[in-house]
């Protein structure tokens, strides 16, 4: 025999030109010269193996190459064997260089052009997928894969005929389909089991696995096949095949090439040599062989079932993202994933395998959990879960979610022997939930702002009616040149409680953010300087004012009167908590910049918009206030030795609010305190002086019918009593509804209308639009509690002459309906000369 390792070009002239030499020098047999039989080349794929490939020093091998060797001299037949790639050694067969190809599958579309032997081996084909692609369980599931396959061959032809809609990669050869697969530029190849399983074995391919999808029609039927027409060739290779299956030497083959990878059943010639010996004992081996088949092939299931449960549960775990750990008590080893080092930024070699490795990473404060639960799994209870925090390898907490059961418990004293379970990262959640918790805690204190606003609103607007009534009648009272001495004493006096009376109601309206402002753009440098000189003699002794002011800071728009009640307040606060103590008491101001979004500790809303803002920041080394003070210092009346008095911070915190800014407090026992309030940055203008004060107009006479809106009786008479003094006619009205019936009878009768804002059924502002559209000139007067900037729309929308703030004195409201109606006059009169 001759054995060819490279390529066949050129081969067949030479190979023909040596027989032609060997039958000039062959002996003389009987006259006539022996003739030797040709030479036939056998074609071989490079890497089948365990069925063709080459071995290191290039020389053919394998069970169909040894096969055809012993067929060869079983029928004295010369066989030239030439070493090819699959697709190489196809098109040279085809093409009539090879006379024999060795190992080939029998299909429909050969069958043109190979006629083929009898069975050499038959073995089950399948699908080999990369580990980390997703399941595949039906052909709906190949979709859009890429298939690595050598043209023409056996899985080709198969790939052909099935409606899967992959996309082929065709390689030269089987080994390169591997390669390209473990390469990433396939998804995946099909081939036998058998030699599949050998060529990943033999690269030490780890990633490369069995498909789960079953192909019970894929399976290859191996031969040798022959030029068309050589029947007499194909005759002696199967005459061959079928003495070597008789002399028991296709039985040796097997085993040594393929019985280590796919065992055979024995058969009658391998207990032949001991039928004799154990004749008595047959029916017991048989049993026995049988029993011990069933039980091997029941422990091959379920090493297969075992890994292929591994093999999902490690995809599974994957997918997760959760760390795994198994904890050995009578040793004392925790066997961790490294996806549970990975999530703390560890590999598995930087933490202990112990307990003590893991206890080590547990924050303090949560060692009663982990210890809780210890206790309870010594307890008998087998399932457990807790969250604890676990420090990073960057030194930071995360959250983790432990997940545990107890799966091994000495069967003597019930104490666990083994734990396994779970780490999840629930970093994520908990943010979410602290970012939820602190939304919420927000929203209740911002809706307790309003309601206790709302409240606050509610009594100043019926507060000052009674104060209305109890100033303006003192003061027309007072009017009286007959009292005695001692009587217009105690007139001051009530005036004297009255204004302290309208100064909380004033307060009431701040906390509520309806207070009366002046707003004008100012410094905030020049209040804070101004008002720290007012506060000088009420401060403590032990008291020293530091002052850090930036330069040229940018105006804010806002009522100076209200920012000097902010000023104050506060540092009369950091003065009371500094006690008999010396300290320090700063008073700063900056500009700063924010992104918009929500401030830390932010009051009244800490969703402030991007731009920016002035900041008065006051910050004292007093006693300090600790959290529970803190949460309650802006309610209405609540008091401690350190907080201030009454409405003081709750007065601020409206101030703030109707300013659209916002405060943040930072304080703690012994540590002092820091209030920082933000107020926007006013856009160009003219500024407003802090000692600008409204012009002071003499009390006018005048004449005329005024009809006066008011629900409440007293306040009507007093506006009545009050208009009299100053010459006026009155009419009252109890409500919208009434006064708009007696303007509707005689529209021309009333000079000016004065109308309460608030008022059941038909308010100020309705009644006076419905009285405009019966008389477009008229007059009209709207009266409240509330300030004019606060109700400035309204006024705009009914088309108000002026506005009167309740508590008001007679001289001030004679003062205003002049105002207003000589405002009235000009603005007609200008009309119709225009």
């Amino acid at each position: 025999m001759i054995t060819v390792t490279r390529s066949i070009a050129g081969l067949r002239r030479p190979l023909q030109f040596a027989a032609s030499l060997l039958l000039a020098v062959a002996p003389m047999r009987g006259g006539l010269p022996v003739v030797s039989p040709p030479v036939l080349l056998a074609g071989v794929e490079t890497n089948s193996a365990p069925f063709t490939s080459a071995d290191a020093a290039g020389r053919p091998t394998g069970f169909s190459v040894e096969l055809l060797r012993e067929i060869a001299r079983e029928q004295d037949l010369k066989i030239a064997f030439v070493v090819l790639p699959w697709t190489e050694l196809l098109a040279s067969f085809r093409a009539g260089r090879l006379d024999i190809i060795c190992n080939v599958v029998d299909t429909p579309e050969r069958r043109a052009f190979i006629e083929f032997s009898a069975t050499t081996a038959l073995m089950q084909g399948g699908m080999f997928v990369r580990r980390d692609l997703p399941p595949i369980w039906k052909p709906a599931d190949l979709a859009g894969r890429r298939v690595a396959v050598p043209k023409d061959s056996r899985a080709h032809l198969y790939l052909q005929r099935q409606d899967w809609n992959v996309q082929l990669d065709f390689v030269p050869s089987l080994s390169e389909a591997v390669d390209a697969v473990h390469n990433g530029q396939s998804d995946m190849f099909l081939a036998t089991h058998l030699v599949a399983a050998n060529l990943i074995r033999q690269r030490g391919y780890h990633d490369i696995v069995a498909s789960e999808l079953p192909l019970s029609d894929f399976d290859y039927r191996e031969h040798f096949g022959v030029q068309p027409g050589k029947s007499d060739l194909l005759a002696r290779l199967n005459e061959g095949l079928l003495a070597l299956h008789v002399n028991g030497t296709y039985d040796r083959l097997y085993v040594q090439w393929l019985g280590a990878l796919q065992p055979r059943q024995l058969g009658f010639r391998d207990l032949e040599p001991l039928l004799f010996p154990i004749a008595v004992f047959l029916v017991l081996i048989l049993g026995a062989f049988a029993w011990q088949r069933r039980i091997l092939r029941r422990v091959s299931r379920q090493a297969e079932a075992l890994r292929v449960s591994e093999e999902r549960l490690s995809l599974v775990l994957e997918g997760s993202q959760d760390g795994f750990w198994d904890w050995n008590l009578q040793t004392d080893k925790v066997s961790r994933s490294p996806r549970w080092a990975a999530m703390l930024g560890y590999t598995l070699d930087e933490v202990d395998p112990s307990r003590k490795g893991f206890a080590s990473l547990i924050h303090p404060d949560d060692f009663p959990i982990i210890k809780s639960d210890d206790q309870a799994i010594w307890s008998e209870r087998d399932h457990f879960s807790h969250e604890f925090r676990m420090r990073t390898k960057n030194g930071e907490w995360k959250w983790i979610l432990d997940r545990g059961k107890v799966v091994a418990r000495d069967p003597r004293t019930r104490e666990p022997l083994r734990i396994t379970g779970t780490h999840s990262d629930i970093m994520a959640r908990k943010q979410a939930e602290e970012e939820t918790a602190r939304l919420q805690s927000k929203m209740l204190e911002t809706q307790k702002l309003e309601s206790l606003g709302v409240l606050a609103g509610g009594i100043a607007h019926d507060f000052n009616n009674l104060l209305t009534v109890i100033l303006g009648n003192t003061a027309l009272t007072r009017l009286d040149g007959q009292l005695a001495p001692e009587n217009a004493a105690r007139l001051d006096k009530i005036l004297t409680a009255s204004n302290r009376a309208a100064d909380l109601c004033r307060q009431l309206l701040a906390y509520a953010g309806k207070g009366s402002f002046a707003i004008g753009r100012l410094n905030l440098n020049d209040v804070v300087n101004e008002t720290a000189r007012l506060l000088e003699v009420s401060l403590s002794r032990q008291a020293v004012l530091d002052f850090s002011l930036a330069g040229a800071l940018p105006h804010i728009e806002a009522d100076p009167s209200q920012i000097r009640q902010v000023v104050m307040n506060l540092v009369l606060n950091a003065s009371e908590a500094l006690g008999d103590r010396s300290g320090h008491i700063r008073l700063g101001t900056e500009v700063r910049r924010l992104g918009g979004g929500g401030l830390p500790r932010g009051q009244p809303s800490s969703n402030l918009p991007a731009g920016d803002y002035v900041c008065l920041e006051v910050s004292d080394t007093g006693s300090g206030m600790t959290p529970a003070v803190l949460e309650r210092i802006f309610d209405p009346f609540y008091t401690t030795k350190f907080t201030g008095r009454g409405l003081g911070l709750a007065a601020v915190l409206g101030i703030v609010r109707s300013h659209r800014g916002a405060l943040t407090v930072t304080s703690a026992p012994d540590q002092g305190s820091t209030f920082q309030i933000y107020f926007p940055v006013a856009l160009a203008g003219p500024d407003l002086p802090l000692d600008k004060q409204p012009p002071t107009a003499a009390t006018a006479v005048a004449s005329g019918t005024v009809l006066i809106v008011d629900d409440e009786a007293p306040v009507l008479q007093l506006i009545m009593d009050s208009l009299a003094t100053g010459g006026y006619q009155t009419v009252g009205a109890a409500s919208g509804a009434a006064a708009l019936e007696l303007f509707r009878a005689t529209p021309g009768r009333f000079a000016c209308v004065l109308l309460d804002l608030t008022m059941p059924g038909l308010d100020g502002p309705k009644t006076l639009q419905a009285m405009r559209a019966i008389r477009p000139n008229v007059v009209g007067i709207i009266m409240s509690d509330y300030s004019e900037q606060e109700a400035k729309k309204t006024l705009a929308a009914c088309g108000a002459a002026g506005f009167i703030e309740k508590p008001f004195t007679p001289e001030t409201l004679l003062r205003k309906l002049a105002e207003a109606v000589r405002g009235a006059r000009q603005s007609n009169g200008g009309g119709a000369r225009r």
